[in-house]
């Protein structure tokens, strides 16, 4: 008996080794970094308008960790950028894969002077440089950058990810093998069900959050034994996962989802498209993401979700109870180490059909047709095909604020927004923009061009908007500076803008163009004196320009001397 177990565990294991190698893409990649991988985020997770493509890997809170080469190639693009990525590294590899290091702090000097030279030839601090393979080849294991905190990055750590080199579309990296410890199955916190075409759920015409509580036995709804349903209806169910030695919340990798033990839906995440990537607002539920923190995925395939992370052999996913029999909804969900989680939802056919009445609203927003509103103090074009489906046009205008109500209704692409001038003079025309106001009250400027007495702009979500003049232009305040006393390593700046925002920077040493770095994290812009600076000891004339959004420009003058 004890031999037949055995060798039955032993059959077992072997079939889940099988079927996890079937998982992975075969090369010979090591890991990026030299500690162990412990992650803050994951491929597939769900963040604001787009799915993360790649690893967010730890580095003990610090930057300055070497980043490794994972293979042979050739560093084939460097972006330095104050957003996204921050300064970022592209590795073609002979495999046709393409390894990204993102959010970096420095590179190597047979990188770095490349990137410095670019810099000083185009005189900016932000570029892009496309190579060839005979610039920079680099050997697996070769140190090619430095970790660090750059672009939109919330703290010290390496972006990672891997892309098809020629597609572009972002593979997940755990599919070639990183060792990454992971023995915390998925967690399932609520489900949504969705009625379509006047149907019910629990006698209510709109969708309804069900909160799932984790027990000795499994995952099951908190309250209610049985939910009832009208018509055809949907199903999503926020998941989230955790990595051991992580307390980060991280994305799931496979959903399923059976009626009466028959697969109905099924996603997973293998490979993400940047073209389509933006459909994540139209697979989750945009509204409990923006205002609830959940991560529901939705069970059933929008007609206008261009995703590729499903099965569509199995249908759209929907719903609907011919008889009055008891069925259930069962979801697996996993994360990729194959740990997973199980919840039975019981369902039947509501006994009595509520009547559920349609919308009335004096204008509508059609999908499928372009829109066009003028009223006296706002024009509004919402281009064909940029709603996901035809939502009622509710507004308001009140202190000279529009308001568009729809703030919660995700859209595929962005819509045109004009805003009439009110008593500005014409000098002030220029130093006009279009404003968000967000639901935090935080003002973000939106840009906007001037034409007949109107602001235009291009916006990628509703909410409340307005016009500002900007007259004020940035300041300048030197830190850490005494007259008189030498400088040795840099000069530092606190350079902010109270409105419009900061949109270039320039500094000149003797009327030289000298490199100087912005972070819009802590407002600060610094000038290093290194060897790529060629700052050398002596009197010195400094300038320092600082122009905002809306042209308005500040300038400090002042000598100092260096060390």
């Amino acid at each position: 008996m004890i031999l037949k177990f055995n060798i039955f565990s032993i059959l077992i294991f072997f079939q889940f080794a099988y079927a996890a190698q079937e998982n992975f893409i075969e090369n010979s990649f090591r890991s990026p970094i030299g500690i162990p991988i412990i992650l803050s985020g994951d491929f597939g997770e769900l963040r604001s308008n787009h799915f993360h493509t790649g690893l967010d890997i730890k580095t003990n809170g610090k930057p300055n960790y070497r980043m490794y080469a994972i293979e042979d190639g050739y560093v084939s693009r460097i972006n330095i950028s104050h957003w996204g990525y921050g300064k970022a590294i592209y590795v073609d590899h002979p495999n046709g894969y393409t390894s990204v290091y993102g959010h970096l702090n420095k590179f190597p000097e047979k990188i770095e002077k490349i990137i410095r030279a670019y810099q000083y030839e185009r005189k900016t601090e932000s570029i892009t440089i496309q190579l060839d393979s005979l610039t920079i080849p680099v050997k697996k294991s070769e140190i090619i950058a430095y970790s660090g905190n750059t672009g939109g990055s919330y703290g010290p750590h390496l972006y990672f990810e891997i892309r098809e080199t020629k597609t572009e579309k972002p593979v997940n990296p755990l599919l070639f093998n990183f060792k990454v410890p992971d023995h915390k199955p998925p967690l399932i916190r609520n489900v949504k069900f969705y009625p379509f075409n006047g149907a019910t759920i629990n006698n209510e015409c709109k969708p309804k959050v069900f909160k799932i509580i984790k027990k000795e036995s499994g995952f099951q709804l908190k309250t209610e034994a049985i939910v009832n349903v009208s018509g055809v209806f949907g199903v999503g169910i926020d998941a989230i996962d955790f990595f051991d030695n992580s307390y980060n919340k991280c994305g799931v990798y496979s959903v399923e989802m059976y009626f009466d033990d028959v697969l109905r839906f099924k996603q997973l995440m293998k490979k993400l498209d940047f073209s389509t990537n933006r459909d994540i607002n139209i697979h989750k539920d945009f509204a409990d993401f923006r205002n609830k923190k959940l991560n529901i995925h939705k069970s059933f395939i929008h007609p206008k979700n261009a995703l590729e992370i499903y099965d569509t052999t199995l249908g759209n996913g929907l719903i609907q109870i011919a008889d009055t029999l008891i069925h259930e909804v069962k979801y697996i969900v996993k994360d990729f180490a194959g740990n997973n989680s199980i919840i039975i939802i019981k369902v039947s056919k509501e006994k009595f059909n509520t009547s559920c009445n349609s919308i009335s609203s004096q204008d509508w927003l059609s999908d499928n047709n372009e829109n066009n509103f003028q009223k006296e103090t706002f024009k509004l074009i919402v281009p064909e095909n940029t709603l996901y489906d035809s939502v009622p046009f509710d507004y308001s205008w009140e202190n000279n604020k529009l308001n568009l109500i729809n703030r919660d209704v995700p859209l595929k692409q962005k819509f045109v927004l004009s805003l009439k001038l009110g008593h500005q003079v014409d000098s002030l025309f220029s130093k006009t923009f279009v404003a968000e106001i967000t639901s935090t009250a935080k003002i973000v400027n939106r840009k906007g061009d001037f034409d007949s007495g109107w602001v235009t702009t291009s916006l990628k979500s509703f909410g409340q908007y307005t016009l500002m003049v900007d007259t004020s232009a940035p300041k300048i305040q030197q830190i850490n500076f005494i007259e008189n006393n030498p400088v040795s390593n840099q000069l530092t700046f606190k350079v902010t803008d109270d409105l419009s925002g900061l949109q270039h920077y320039n500094v000149w040493i003797d009327d030289k163009w000298v490199l100087s770095n912005y972070s819009f994290r802590n407002n600060r812009l610094v000038v290093p004196f290194d060897k790529y600076s060629s700052v050398k000891s002596g009197l010195h004339e400094c300038k320092v320009e600082a122009r905002d959004e809306r042209n308005n420009i500040s300038e400090l003058n002042f000598k100092f001397t260096k060390k």
